[in-house]
């Protein structure tokens, strides 16, 4: 019975389980245990800001997925699930053990068991009761598998990215809108949020990033009370969140006229981010377009490390995207895939500049299409 406010039909949460499952057997998994609130939304719908208390997701190779989760969370479960009669505990239960005995109703505890190695919501504590308490188990690392599967999206996912990214672009012109000498970044922020919600976002995986004058360098900075004054540059990474799929957007006002440095890294900018999406299609190379953005960057900051852009889609705090599984970098290359969406950025200079896209049949679909892409002077 569908949840209601299930996000997707129960067709699709099917078909995700089915890919899982075949990633499973040919990595001979008997069994997997899903601990990332991103991943456990993704093969079941279920969603709660109350993640910080236990909750798994085990799935076998032949089985419908099985909740366990805290009792007092089993009311999500009906509203955004498709999945019925989950396993809970109640405060004072010992959580191995509810979890044994759910790895032993998919098929005994003689099993190889993938785990997420690298998820923050599998500690240490239980990763190693579990495999103490299973000894004829064999822990294995699955970690980005569930990922891995979730970076090719449905049209139903792209629709929801879509409609994020119009209301990242609903929250930039509220920013334009209120950013002026004596302003602070915390009325431009109240502008945004307020924007952002009467659109239709939600909670977002990551506050809105305002940054203003000398702040402009301190990475993800958050709204303070300062004042933005004449002559500052702003730079704003603000996010769209429909159903907990992000689409962010950044750009860069201007208060008064830049000065020529500016001018010059917008010129760079805009241009190498413009060449790196012109190249972006099925088949492409994620190191070439990455270099097709960083090196004429390079010109004007030499030091320029930053990644150009990443996989995008679920997000939970305090994260909005899939990094982990598809970063471009000057390290890693890949296949971009029909299906795949990226938030894609660049900057330099006081200067920056993202779009979201999403890989289509003959290219790219910018998610966030409207704004002007240039520095915006006030």
């Amino acid at each position: 019975m569908a949840g209601n406010l299930q996000a997707f039909t129960t067709k699709e949460f099917k078909e995700r389980v089915l890919r899982v499952q075949e990633q499973m057997e040919r990595r001979g998994l008997d069994v997997l245990l899903v601990h990332s609130p991103e991943n456990i939304y993704y093969l079941s719908g279920h969603q709660t800001s109350g993640y910080f208390a236990y909750q798994v997701l085990a799935l076998s190779q032949k089985q419908d997925p099985v909740l366990l989760l805290r009792y007092l969370e089993k009311g999500n479960v009906d509203e955004y699930s498709w999945l019925e009669h989950p396993l809970t505990w109640r405060e004072g239960d010992d959580l191995v053990e509810k979890t044994i005995e759910l790895i032993k109703s998919l098929g005994g505890s003689s099993t190889t068991i993938g785990v997420e190695k690298n998820c923050w919501f599998l500690t240490s504590a239980i990763a190693e009761d579990l495999a103490r308490r299973l000894p004829y188990s064999m822990f294995v690392d699955a970690s980005l598998l569930v990922d891995c599967v979730r970076v090719i999206k449905s049209e139903a996912e792209v629709d929801y990215l879509r409609r994020a990214g119009k209301i990242a672009e609903t929250e930039q012109r509220a920013a334009l809108r209120t950013i002026a000498d004596g302003k602070t970044e915390a009325e431009v922020a109240a502008e945004v949020l307020h924007a952002g919600v009467m659109a239709g976002c939600e909670y977002t995986g990551l506050p809105h990033h305002i940054m203003s004058g000398y702040r402009y360098d301190v990475c993800h900075a958050n709204w303070t009370p300062k004042a933005i004054l004449q002559g500052e540059l702003v730079l704003l990474e603000l996010y769209g969140c429909v159903e907990r799929y992000h689409a962010t957007q950044m750009r860069t006002i201007s208060i008064g006229p830049p000065s020529d440095e500016v001018k010059l890294a917008v010129d760079i900018v805009v241009a190498a981010q413009d060449s790196g999406l012109a190249a972006m299609r099925p088949g492409a190379s994620a190191r070439e377009i990455d270099a097709l953005v960083r090196e004429p960057i390079r010109k004007i900051r030499s030091d320029y490390y930053n990644r150009t852009g990443y996989s995008t889609g679920i997000g939970f705090p305090p994260r909005t995207a899939e990094w982990d599984a598809l970063d471009f970098n000057e390290q890693d290359d890949w296949e971009l895939k029909q299906g795949m969406v990226f938030h894609m950025l660049a900057l330099a200079s006081g200067f920056g500049i993202s779009e979201t896209v999403a890989i289509t049949e003959k290219g790219v679909e910018r998610l966030t299409p409207s704004n002007p892409r240039e520095l915006l002077v006030k």
